[in-house]
C-alpha cells in the first residue's frame, strides 16, 4: 500500500511553518542553503509498548545513532554524528512517529524535532518493510559553535534495511 505525498503535505507544511514562526526573527537573517543528506540509524534499543495482536496496535520506543552524509548544498552537516529517539503508535501497520534527535560534531550541537507517517509496503521478498515520510525542524535557539543560529526544516522519507537499520533520505532549507 503506498501513502499519498498530498495526505502529507498539509499537516507537514503546517508543523514546519509553525516551527519556523517561533524562531525569533534574528535567527532568520542568514544566507538559506538548499540541503540532501542522508544517514543509516543504527538501532541502540527499541521497546516494545503495547502489541495487542486483536486490535493489530502496536506502540513503541526506539533510539538510534548515525553519522550525517551531505550530498548538496555544502559541508556543514557532513560527518555529523546523530543520536535521535522515537516513539510511535501504528494500527494495522499503518500510525505516526515522532522524536527529536541531537547532531554533534566536535562538541557543536543543534537540535531537530520530527514528526512521520508511518506504514509498511511488502517488499521484493513478499516480506513487509517499514516506511516512514515526514518532516523535520531544527529546534529555535539550540545550535552551538559551528551551529549557532542555525534555523530551518524539510522533509524525508526513510526505510527499514534488512539488517534491521533505517535508512534515511533528507531535504530541506537551512540559514545560518
Amino acid at each position: 500500500m503506498k501513502t499519498s505525498k498530498q495526505y502529507l503535505a498539509g499537516p507537514l507544511a503546517m508543523g514546519v511553518l509553525a516551527c519556523w514562526m517561533a524562531a525569533p526573527l534574528a535567527a532568520s537573517a542568514g544566507e538559506a542553503m538548499e540541503v540532501a543528506m542522508t544517514k543509516v540509524n543504527k538501532g541502540d534499543k527499541f521497546e516494545i509498548v503495547l502489541d495487542d495482536k486483536n486490535s493489530g496496535r502496536f506502540v513503541f520506543f526506539t533510539s538510534w545513532h548515525a553519522t550525517w552524509k551531505q550530498t548538496k548544498g555544502g559541508t556543514l552537516i557532513d560527518g555529523v554524528n546523530n543520536t535521535g529517539a522515537g516513539y510511535g503508535q501504528l494500527t494495522q501497520g499503518h500510525g505516526v512517529a515522532s522524536g527529536f534527535d541531537i547532531n554533534e560534531k566536535g562538541g557543536d550541537t543543534y537540535k531537530v524535532g520530527w514528526t512521520c507517517v508511518s506504514y509498511t509496503r511488502i517488499g521484493p521478498d513478499g516480506k513487509p518493510v517499514g516506511h516512514c515520510d515526514g518532516g523535520w525542524y531544527v529546534v529555535p535557539n539550540s545550535g552551538t559553535g559551528r551551529f549557532a543560529g542555525l534555523s530551518g526544516g524539510g522533509t524525508f522519507e526513510a526505510h527499514a534495511l534488512p539488517s534491521g537499520e533505517f535508512y534515511v533520505d533528507t531535504t530541506g532549507t537551512l540559514e545560518k
